[in-house]
């Protein structure tokens, strides 16, 4: 008997806490409902400050800072809210009060087609660091193609000026 009252106890206690938990939890879902409603959220955007050109590099004057909410279906793409930094390149003419976002503008490149580069390659212990001609313009961490010679070509990621990680 004993027994039996002392499990059915645990038991009432183990419900009783859980309840607390769901209880909580539920609270804490209403708050950050009544804050934030689904599928919204807030964020500062990069916008220009004047009309730029295809090729111009930005400027802290040409950004500016734009804070607001943004809604969103909740199956769709999360919203890119990556800002724009001085020194980004426009790709393209961009207009007064448009927002600065991939892909319109993009970060410098560090490595140039046709670049002298020097490529590394690291395992450990052993490093090998090899000098070629790069095959196309890169920013970094983006994929870049390194000719050795006139029949070896490697490929790496862009690590920093002229400098590519090889794979």
């Amino acid at each position: 008997m004993r027994l039996v009252l002392l499990r059915s106890l645990s038991v009432l206690v183990l419900l009783t806490g859980a309840a607390a938990v769901l209880r909580a939890q539920t609270m804490a879902r209403a708050e950050t409902a009544s804050a934030s409603p689904r599928g919204t959220a807030q964020i500062t955007l990069s916008v220009s400050t004047r009309a730029l050109a295809r090729g111009d590099t930005l400027t802290a004057s040409d950004i500016a800072a734009v804070d607001t909410t943004i809604v969103w279906r909740w199956n769709a793409v999360s919203p890119d809210t990556l800002r724009a930094l001085p020194g980004w390149i426009a790709r393209r003419p961009i207009a007064l009060g448009e927002v600065l976002r991939a892909p319109a503008v993009m970060p410098p490149p560090a490595v140039y087609s046709g670049a002298t580069v020097t490529a590394v390659y690291q395992d450990g212990a052993l490093r090998l660091v090899l000098t070629g001609v790069a095959t196309n313009t890169a920013t970094i961490g983006a994929p870049v193609g390194v000719r050795i010679d006139r029949t070896r070509r490697l490929d790496g990621i862009a690590v920093a000026p002229n400098m590519v990680r090889l794979r």
